[in-house]
């Protein structure tokens, strides 16, 4: 995998978005989110009843859904306050997996943390993606440009000796990863040579087809491979990988080929070896959303959510805001994501109107698409 030497950083309201770059390739893209969480955060939670026949409780954790703990005999009373580190980030219809956070953690954690510890509540979030591509990527890391904003100084905190760019373009457009994110929410995905990999994720694994096209079969198992490793990574696919590979002499040998193609992916990505039927079998870290969960909706049916259909007109309209000058903004929308924005995502509306210095006007259109967007500047 080639080298990550820049950081697209574009800081919006409610979300800072964060893509990974080998010269003008896209290797991965991350969503940094309020009120969303990845793992290794931790939460300050209560005990709730435990799981009969089983040696693992919920945790009431502050989210939509308690997390998941397994905790062996050493059962917390219910209602007991609980100190745990997010392992896996929750899912659709599934909630976090916990475990006990280290004691030492915690105790830096609360130092660092304003306001009640009473629980339930999140005591330290998640590693920025920031943060994490200037540990795991290192000298390699030359570039970081960034949308201007306050966003500037606390970026410049995350990175050592890397030169920092302002653009006020819009980053994710005209350096093309908004393409990628829209091919990465394509269950196919085509290689060079002609063939295709149909992903489909489901609630228990992903599950990866190859589709030969006009490639021989040893020639489209090796390209299938290699194009995977990059799919994984771009996608933020986790969990148990299940690859459904052609039929051929010496597949074995694609084993090997594909750990050393995942050999520099900053998540740990198990190769287990090809299942008695010839599926290749693999294991990636649940370490954080895939694009799906971040981008679609529940239904996988390749609509945008209401919440990334919101953050984007949040951006729209500070983007359209601060480039006509203007004092006043009208943002027109379906009625989920007006609810959405006078809801769940206020504090991120209040964002945008901080960056404008002006109220953000929210009017519903009845009758319009739930992709539907439209600004007005007076």
């Amino acid at each position: 995998m080639p080298q990550i030497n820049t950081l697209l950083v574009d800081s919006g309201p409610g979300e800072t978005r964060v893509a990974a770059l080998s010269g003008e390739r896209v290797i991965e893209v991350y969503h940094h989110r309020q009120g969303f969480t990845s793992a290794g955060a931790l939460y300050r939670g209560r005990a709730c009843k435990p799981l009969p026949n089983a040696n693992a409780i919920f945790v009431d954790i502050g989210l939509e859904r308690p997390a998941l703990m397994a905790c062996g005999a050493n059962r917390p009373p219910e209602g007991s306050t609980v100190d745990v580190r997010v392992v896996q980030p929750p899912r659709s219809d599934k909630g976090a997996k916990v475990a006990l956070a280290d004691a030492a953690m915690v105790t830096a954690a609360l130092e660092g943390h304003a306001g009640s510890a009473e629980p339930p509540v999140c005591l330290q979030a998640a590693e920025h993606p920031v943060a994490f591509c200037a540990r795991v990527y290192g000298s390699g890391l030359k570039k970081v440009i960034v949308t201007p904003g306050d966003a500037d100084n606390l970026i410049a905190e995350m990175v050592d000796n890397v030169r920092i760019q302002t653009d006020r373009r819009d980053l994710f457009h005209d350096y093309g990863v908004d393409d990628v994110v829209e091919q990465a929410l394509d269950p196919v995905a085509p290689f060079a040579g002609g063939g295709k990999l149909i992903i489909e994720p489901t609630a228990a694994l992903v599950a990866v087809d190859v589709d030969a096209g006009p490639m021989p079969a040893p020639a489209a198992n090796t390209a299938a491979i290699n194009a995977l490793a990059r799919e994984l990574r771009v996608r933020g696919l986790s969990g148990p990988i299940i690859v459904d590979l052609i039929p051929t002499k010496g597949r074995n040998a694609l084993v090997d080929e594909f750990k050393q193609a995942v050999a520099d992916d900053p998540v740990r990505t198990q190769v287990s070896g090809l299942t008695p039927e010839g599926r290749l079998e693999i294991n990636r870290r649940r370490s954080r959303p895939s694009l799906a969960d971040i981008m679609l909706d529940e239904s996988r049916s390749r609509q945008s959510s209401t919440d990334a259909i919101a953050l984007e007109a949040l951006r729209q309209c500070v983007r359209t805001g601060l480039s006509s000058g203007s004092a006043k903004v009208l943002l027109r929308a379906h009625d989920a994501v007006i609810a959405v924005l006078r809801g769940p995502m206020q504090g991120a509306l209040k964002e945008a109107e901080a960056t404008l210095k002006s109220p953000v006007t929210l009017q519903v259109t009845d009758g319009a698409r739930i992709s539907y967007i439209d600004i007005v500047t007076s």
